[in-house]
């Protein structure tokens, strides 16, 4: 009897040495660590995706914890850095990660309330600003978000190049504002006289009081009886949700199942892009315009 207690006990040892072993040599983390684009309130935007974050996390079975970077480019570097598992990445962002060399997979595209995988980056200024189309913007004051923001930095760039508009030529002056918050509120409170921002955020704005419009026509790229004017805008890939590419290849899969069976009264919590409908599997030849994209704007910029 005593032997055979022994024998269960070492081949008990034995199970949890090889479970353990497995998890490492496949690399599952012990906690699965999210990171966020710094887009508002870090407290505020780290409880709205809490719910996001727990419902994964349990499909996995992992504690979670949700970190929202300082910038655009510190979000890059902490992935890169092995520090986070998951990362809600700008789509220019994960272009410019890939083209660094960095091993990542996109999951999942966000599904807004409308059904789009995509979003516009547009170029907006007040409805009282006297610039009326895109020509009148050479001379003025701009804003945009980062250098590797997709709406608010990437895309724009590449749309006011291909309309024959270099900011670097262009503009009596143009700077980084690091979010589309600040953009905006640059705009709003006239110390540009435009500025680059994601079209995701308008319904966002209008909900806290902030921008006034009466209906968003986004096939004509119009906010009817509002505060701003849309003077242009790029059609973008959507945000995917990206995972280290070093991760278990089942684990990946099991995270992008979970994605994709978030009820729609968890996603409702989160509205920093939006309303979510859901989220829906993608892969890297989803972003190949975009990657095409840069490298034109990169030649653009040469000439």
């Amino acid at each position: 009897m005593k032997k055979s207690k022994w024998y269960f006990s070492l081949s008990l040892v034995v199970l949890i040495i090889s479970w353990f072993s497995f998890a490492f040599a496949a690399n599952i983390p012990e906690t699965l660590r999210f990171g966020l684009l710094p887009a508002e309130d870090p407290g505020t935007m780290t409880k709205a995706f809490q719910g996001i974050a727990e419902y994964v996390g349990g499909k996995v079975g992992l504690p979670v914890k949700v970190w929202v970077s300082q910038s655009y480019n510190a979000l890059i570097e902490a992935m890169n850095a092995g520090q986070l598992d998951i990362a809600y990445f700008g789509p220019a962002q994960y272009v410019a990660a890939r083209e660094q060399g960095m091993n990542l997979v996109p999951l999942v595209v966000a599904v807004d309330d409308t059904g789009r995988t995509y979003y516009k980056a547009s170029i907006i200024t007040l409805v009282d600003s006297g610039i009326n189309r895109l020509n009148d913007l050479k001379g003025k004051t701009f804003a945009f978000v980062a250098p590797t923001s997709t709406g608010g930095g990437v895309g724009p760039y590449y749309y006011l190049l291909k309309h024959n508009i270099n900011p670097e030529k262009d503009f009596k002056r143009f700077y980084y504002a690091g979010k589309h918050d600040s953009v905006f509120m640059a705009v709003m409170n006239k110390k540009v006289d435009a500025g680059a921002v994601a079209d995701v955020y308008f319904p966002r704005w209008k909900e806290r009081g902030i921008l006034k419009y009466k209906e968003y026509i986004e096939g004509k790229d119009e906010l009817t009886d509002g505060d701003i004017r849309i003077l242009g805008a790029q059609k973008v890939p959507g945000l995917p949700m990206v995972a280290r590419g070093d991760l278990d290849k089942d684990f990946i899969e099991k995270l992008r199942v979970a994605f994709q069976s978030i009820s729609i009264e968890t996603l409702a919590q989160y509205k920093v892009w939006g309303p979510l409908l859901g989220f829906k599997a993608t892969s890297p030849k989803d972003f190949e315009e975009l990657v095409e994209m840069r490298k034109v704007e990169k030649e653009l910029q040469k000439k």
